[in-house]
Order: structure tokens, then sequence, then C-alpha cells
């Protein structure tokens, strides 16, 4: 904001400075105007401009992106200033390196877990798009430089790099990575003179890959690449694990929804909603939630339709356009080798991941690149708003007026843009640590995130009816105060749904924040509208059980949960849950018919069959399956814990006591409290 309002002024009063026309302009001005208009007519308009502190994405985050564009494309004249900015984020990946090698020797944590490195960015696949542009962008300096040391430098930094991207274990950055190189060799080879020593180098390394690639193939079943965690991702590529994948479910929905809206599409940061009404059932092994196609194209095609797609291809397109036609003192030959190969990589790792801010920031800068060794090229209608442009600044007596104007506006956008999010992104945290920490004399703390609405309200809604109820779900806390949150929570869920009437997954947060109230019938209602969103998904069946038999309407909970299991029969959590409803209530030849499929750990370990099991006063089957676990996990002392409780409530009270005994010998620290169990059990009363 701050520097696209200097801009302005600047631009204001030195012509200089002001875009000159390029078609890589005017397809990112189309995109963001496409784009614009899709999120005018979404199914949730305010997400789709604001989207979300997760993804920061949406038409706002879009404008920025084509702000960045505008300045970097128009201040950025000389080669020289672009070689200090390209260098900088070398710079920069050079840091990102050395953090993902500390986190590649296990002295720093991978925020993802596993082995797959992510650097500061949270995600090994953002990382991974993330080195792949600065390996080529150290390329291009690497080109340009005629300075041994530079050189080095860069080609150090970049095999750097390259042994991150590698760590990343990102399949479609790294092949990405390897078809960009190879274009870039290809053009550098063909488009060289014969003998120069570039075309020699070039199709010495084009011969590498290819026998590197084959000996790859040669030994991918060998026991060293099976057991390399990087290796085996890309040993094991096939059809049948593809089958196995989120994207083989959600490409098909996808383009359901592109069918049903072919012009504008669903505006974005509303994939949500072809997802959920779209729901594959087979999907169950998967994440619940897709917000994401995990393929650019697809993305965009449900964002922004057709219109969309191709008004986002466009800037490829001048992009190439400018390659293949710019001049030598313009874009050189080596430029336009490492361009194409750069675009290329970003192209194949996104029909297979999705962008984000850091990839968005790096394309843009790279559309500004191009746009700003682009030849100038001013239609006549440029030249008009030119010359408006010019006239407005011209008269030094309005210039203090238009830029007060500017600085207004800026200050507005600090505030409604920057400050006002950052500050509810606060409030959660606050909240979120208040409510671990059992902190529970504010309740000024848990309002704030869910009274404004704002971007990360619908965040802060989710957070706090789940997380932080559950963690407020204690006897100790007095009913007012569970009153006034269930009254401000209950609020921000009108206030949410009154924006997105139509979102399934709200809706369900909803009837289950509802449910732990004991407000069966009106959480019945939502979870209802749930269930006519998003048909297909065995999660709301499940809330809609659990409600159906808190009501005490068994034939519905059953009819319920039978209907879950039969819209896939291979998903065990399904039949699991079919068979609870059917022991809880009475239909023992049904539970029986399923139990015998069940694996048994998930018997066993499962706390809702011991709650049912209890509930029928059948404490003998919960005894033996308590010890079952204990066999299994003899250091859990919690498993004695319910053992004991178990004892107490089957009349067996020295049982109970002998079991207290046994975890105070376990664990002394559990010596106070378990006395005063003992004594509780002596004295007749069950703690």
């Amino acid at each position: 904001e701050i520097i696209f309002a200097g801009w302005v002024v600047l631009a204001l009063r030195e012509r200089e400075y002001r875009p000159k026309f390029s078609w890589v302009l005017g397809s990112v001005f189309v995109f963001i105007v496409s784009i614009g208009l899709a999120d005018i007519f979404s199914e949730n308009s305010f997400k789709s401009f604001w989207s979300n502190f997760e993804r920061m994405e949406g038409f706002v985050g879009m404008l920025h992106f084509a702000l960045l564009f505008v300045v970097a494309g128009s201040v950025l004249k000389t080669q020289s200033i672009w070689n200090k900015l390209l260098a900088t984020n070398v710079g920069v990946s050079l840091i990102m390196a050395i953090y993902s090698f500390f986190q590649i020797a296990g002295k720093i944590t991978i925020n993802q877990g596993g082995v797959r490195v992510d650097g500061t960015l949270g995600n090994a696949s953002y990382l991974g798009i993330y080195m792949v542009f600065s390996i080529f962008i150290a390329a291009i300096l690497f080109m340009r430089s005629r300075v041994l040391w530079q050189r080095s430098v860069l080609g150090i930094i970049a095999v750097l790099n390259l042994v991150v991207l590698y760590y990343t274990a990102t399949r479609g950055a790294i092949l990405g990575f390897l078809g960009g190189a190879l274009i870039t060799l290809v053009y550098l080879s063909l488009k060289s003179e014969k003998g120069d020593k570039i075309r020699k180098v070039a199709v010495g390394i084009i011969l590498g890959i290819i026998v590197f690639v084959g000996l790859f193939f040669a030994v991918k079943d060998t026991q060293f690449v099976k057991t390399s965690p990087v290796l085996s991702r890309f040993s094991s590529l096939s059809v049948s694990e593809i089958q196995t994948q989120g994207r083989y479910f959600v490409w098909p929905i996808a383009w359901k929804g592109f069918l049903e809206r072919p012009i504008l599409g669903w505006g974005q940061e509303s994939f949500n909603f072809v997802f959920n009404k779209h729901f594959n059932p087979k999907m169950y092994g998967q994440e619940p939630w897709f917000d994401r196609t995990h393929n650019v194209i697809l993305d965009w095609l449900v964002a922004g339709g057709l219109l969309g797609l191709l008004s986002y291809v466009s800037m490829f397109g001048a992009v190439l356009l400018y390659i293949k036609k710019a001049d030598e003192k313009f874009l050189t030959k080596e430029d336009k080798a490492i361009m194409l190969g750069l675009l290329s990589a970003y192209v194949f790792h996104n029909l297979f991941v999705f962008d984000q801010i850091v990839s968005y920031m790096l394309f843009f800068m790279i559309l500004a690149y191009v746009h700003s060794h682009s030849p100038e090229s001013n239609p006549k209608l440029w030249e008009k708003v030119s010359n408006w442009f010019s006239g407005v600044s011209t008269p030094d007596s309005k210039r203090p007026v238009v830029e007060a104007f500017v600085v207004i506006i800026l200050l507005g956008s600090l505030y409604y843009v920057v400050y006002k999010p950052l500050d509810h992104n606060k409030n959660l945290i606050k909240s979120l640590i208040a409510s671990t920490q059992g902190q529970i004399d504010n309740i000024e703390v848990y309002k704030k995130p869910v009274q404004s609405y704002t971007l990360g309200f619908s965040e802060s809604l989710e957070h706090t009816s789940t997380s932080v109820v559950s963690n407020l779900a204690n006897t100790s806390i007095s009913n007012e105060f569970k009153q006034e949150l269930l009254a401000v929570v209950d609020k921000g869920f009108q206030k949410q749904l009154e924006r997105s009437p139509n979102d399934a997954r709200y809706r369900l947060f909803y009837a289950s924040f509802l449910a732990k109230f004991g407000l069966y019938d009106r959480a019945l209602e939502q979870i209802n509208i749930s269930k006519e969103l998003s048909p297909n998904k065995q999660g709301i069946a499940f809330e809609r059980v659990n409600i159906l038999l808190a009501k005490g309407d068994a034939e519905g909970s059953l009819s319920e949960a039978k209907r879950a299991y039969e819209l896939e029969p291979n998903y065990d959590e399904a039949k699991f849950v079919y068979a609870l409803t059917a022991l809880s209530v009475g239909k023992t030849d049904t539970y029986n018919s399923l139990i015998e499929t069940i694996p048994a750990d998930k018997i066993i370990f499962d706390d809702r069959f011991i709650s049912i099991l209890a509930s029928r006063n059948e404490y003998d089957k919960v005894i033996s399956i308590v010890n079952t676990r204990i066999q299994r996990d003899p250091n859990k002392l919690e498993h004695r814990i319910t053992l004991a409780a178990a004892y107490l409530q089957a009349g067996k009270r020295n049982e109970a006591i002998r079991v207290i005994e046994e975890i105070i010998k376990l664990d002394p620290s559990f010596k106070e409290r378990g006395e005063y169990y003992i004594n509780e059990i002596k004295a007749g009363r069950n703690p």
C-alpha cells in the first residue's frame, strides 16, 4: 500500500515513471477485471474478496499482486536495477536454504512433520516452487554477469537451492524443474551458433539429464530407492497410486462445478461449495474439506469460469509473445531460454498443486520484468489515458489536493486492509491461548474474535465453536459464563450464515456447537440443511446420528447410520458408527452382523464403544476390553483409570481400589489423587 501510494505521487509528478503499454500489462488488467466480476457474483462475495488467514488470496490479494506488477514494471527502468532486485531475491533464497539445511540436520523442526523440508513457509510444496523460481533467477543473473566471483557465488547458491528442492520431495516442482531445464537447454542448443561453447554445454547437460532419468528407471525398484524418503515418492508413481489421491476425486468434481457456472464461475475461495455439493463418498480416506482443486487450470475454471481461465492464460501468452519477438537489446537469447524454462516449470508444477502468496509474488515480478523489457508500444487509447493523466498532474495548484487524497486513501487502506485483520488475528490467538491455559475469568477475550465481521471472522468462529468450547467444557465453569459464550457464538453463526447460507461446513459446525449445549432441536434443523447441501458427506451424517440419538429418536438415528454406511460400505468408520448405533438402540442382530468384520483394534481402543457398553450396564464386557487395552499398551495409565472406574460402576469396589494402588506404584505423582479416590471408595462414595 505504501509503495503504491508513493508511486502514484511520483507518477503524477514525473511522466517517465508512468506505465507504458504492453500486452503483458493489458493481460494483467483483463485478468483482474475478469476475476473481480466473478467475485462480485460469487456464492460468498465477502470471502471471495478477502479470502481467509490460511490463504490470504481473494480479490484483495490479486489486487496487491497487480499493484506490485504496475509499480515494478514502471519504476525499475534499467537492467542494473532489476539485477539488484533479482540478486536480493537470490540472497534471501540462500537464507532460506540455510534454514532448510538445519531442518534436514534435525536442528530445526519441520513445520509439517515428517522429512519433507518446508523452510519458514510451512509447506514443502510452497518451498519447492520458491526454490524453482530462485534457481532460474540465479541462472538469469549468472548468464548476465561477467565477473568470476559473482558467477561463483550464484552457482553455489543455485546448487544449494537445488539440494533443498530435492529434500522438499515435491514431485510437481522437481519434475517441473527438470522439464523447464530441458526446455531452456534445448532452446539454447537450437538458437546458438554451431561450435558455440554454450551450445556444447547445453547438449552435454541434456544428455546428462537423459542418462540420469534412464538410470533412475533402471534402479527404481532397488532397496536403496525404496527406502529413500525422496526417491521412493518418484518410484512409487503409478496409476494405482493416483487413484488413491485426492486429485483423482477432486478434479471430476471441479469439472462438474465449471459446467454449472461456465462463464464467470463461482468466484474465488468458492470451490468448497462445489466440493460439498458433489462430494464423492469414496473420498473417506482424504481430508474432508477441500478448498482447492490442486490444479491451476481447474482452480481458475471454478473461480472465474471460462472468462477467468482465458484471462489467466492470456498473461502467459503475452509473455511468450514478447519472448518470441523481443529484440536482443531487450531480452538476450539466454534471458529468453531461461524465462521459457522457468514458465514451463511453473506451469507444470501448478498442474498438480496451486498458487499461493510466494509463487504469486514471484510470478508477477517475472511478468513485470518482461513488461519493463518490452519495447515502447502505446496505442491511441493508451495515449489518451496518458494525456488525461498528464492534464491532471500538470497544474502545480492541483498537486497538493491530489496528493492529500492519495494519503487519505492510503491511511484508509492501512487501517481496513492491514490493521483490522491483524488485530482480529491477534484477538483470535489470545482466545486460543486463554482456552488452552484454562483462563476463563474474562469473557471479553472470547467475544472479540467473533464480534467484528472482517477478514478471519469465519476461522475465528470455527476455532471458538470447536476447540475453545471443547476446552471450556468443564464442570468448574459457571453456567453464567457458558450461557454468555453461547449467546456470543450463536450470534456469530447467524452472521456467518446470513452471508453464506449455502455453506454446509458452517451449518455442520453450528449444529455441533448447539448440540454441545443441549439445544438438539435447533441443532437438528442446522444439520438437516447441511445434509441437503452436501448429501454424500459421511461426516455430516455421523453428526446427525449423534443428534438424533441425543433426542431419543432411535429409528431415525439407525436409519441415518445405515444411509452413511451404504454411501460407501468399504469405509470402516461408517460401518463402526452403524454398528454402535444399532447396539445403542438395541438392534443386536444388526450389531452382531457388522461388528465381526470391523478390525479388533478399532473396537478395543475406541472409547465410544466403551461408553455404549457402560450405558447398557454391560460392565463385564467393559472390564474385559479395558484389560485387553492394558495388555497391549501397559504404559498408558489412562487405561487403568478407566478400568478402576468400570470396576466401581460394576460394584466391585475392592477391585477398583486394587487397580488404583497399582497406578500409584507405577506413577508416584498420582499418589495424592489416588489416595483421595481410595478414601472416597472406602467411605461408600463414588468419586
